[in-house]
């Protein structure tokens, strides 16, 4: 599997986010253990239109260089460099967003995309390190798994919810 296709892959897997609409927290010191987000209060479709408006926002500024690597359109790109702007913002909107069942507000500051200032964002970078590592030290040595390029992505364990399953509970019952 190639870097760009792994990225793609991880790129659907990560991050542990707050729910919609609510203020980025303030940046915990280091070695301080971050509360888990609530739980959002916003409807599922509610929280896909306006994943819908901000990709098309973003889409309508990198009019015309869609197809260049992200690290060039965007600022502040450091996981999923040559991948063209176009397919990171499709994977963000399409991929990131419903595996968690959230909007870009949970990593992003609308209009400053390329800040760090919310620290879901650093644990976002983290988690598709963590998918990474599993995919290719973990998964690949295990004999007989179906398929050539085994994976794991965000909804391995998030399944569509802001906090990962910790059980076989449905989601209501968590």
């Amino acid at each position: 599997m190639n870097r760009i296709t792994f990225g793609i892959g991880c790129a659907l897997a990560a991050v542990s986010i707050r729910a919609a609409g609510q203020p980025a927290p303030k940046a915990a010191p280091p070695g301080t253990a971050v509360a888990p987000p609530a739980a959002s209060t916003a409807s599922p479709d509610d929280v896909a239109a306006e994943r819908a408006k901000y990709a098309a926002e973003v889409r309508r500024q990198i009019a015309g260089k869609e197809q260049q690597p992200a690290e060039t359109v965007f600022k502040n790109i450091q996981v999923m460099k040559g991948v063209p702007a176009e397919l990171l913002v499709r994977v963000m909107e399409m991929g990131f967003g419903p595996a968690l069942g959230v909007s870009c507000t949970h990593c992003h500051v609308p209009g400053k995309w390329e800040s760090d200032e919310d620290p879901t964002k650093k644990i976002a970078r983290e988690m598709m390190a963590m998918t990474r590592a599993i995919t290719e030290q973990y998964l690949k040595k295990i004999e007989g798994l179906k398929g050539p390029n085994p994976a794991v992505s965000c909804t391995t364990c998030h399944r569509g919810q802001v906090k990962p399953a910790m059980s076989l509970a449905p989601p209501q019952a968590r």
